[in-house]
């Protein structure tokens, strides 16, 4: 069953969408696969893009979170965490509040915050609730604690599937 991403800004403002293979459940979360040269409908910049590499991606239910395990050339590399609002489903829609902060991990920098400006600006502009900064800042933080305690979904229990998803990438880049 392939879902329907749509992932909006605080207030229900449409964001960007994509469309990825729902491979199962697990532990409260959507687990996907997104295939190389998938689109990905970018509203806010009006723009529509190709995404070059394969992933792994797993939508949490009751959590502030999204995680995407971005896969090329046979191996992960880089994870890209949103902070969010926790998914909601509904037959193959699903749908998340983005609020701005991520949580990033690569090879040359290791775990890293970004977006933080755009928190702040957004906080502003969009007129963030105080509960609403205070559960990002609280996700955010819980987040980063799951990643240093090698916690799902970073224990290594999607190893098979992400193995599975980097021997295709291995293959086409031959």
């Amino acid at each position: 069953m392939n879902l329907k991403l749509h992932a909006m800004k605080y207030g229900n403002v449409a964001h960007y969408d994509w469309e990825m293979k729902l491979l199962g459940e697990r532990e409260g979360c959507l687990i996907g696969e997104g295939e190389a040269g998938r689109k990905l409908k970018h509203h806010t910049k009006g723009q529509t893009f190709t995404i070059p590499h394969a992933s792994l991606e797993v939508y949490a239910l009751e959590e502030g979170f999204t995680v995407s395990f971005d896969i090329a050339d046979g191996k992960v590399i880089s994870i890209y965490c949103n902070v969010s609002q926790p998914c909601l489903r509904d037959g193959e829609d699903v749908s998340f509040v983005d609020l701005d902060l991520d949580l990033l991990w690569n090879e040359e920098k290791g775990w890293h915050v970004v977006d933080e400006d755009e928190f702040e600006i957004n906080r502003r502009r969009f007129g963030y609730p105080d509960e609403l900064v205070r559960y990002a800042q609280r996700s955010l933080q819980d987040l980063q604690q799951r990643a240093q305690r090698g916690q799902f979904p970073f224990d290594g229990s999607l190893n098979d599937e992400i193995a599975r998803i980097a021997a295709g990438t291995a293959k086409l880049s031959t």
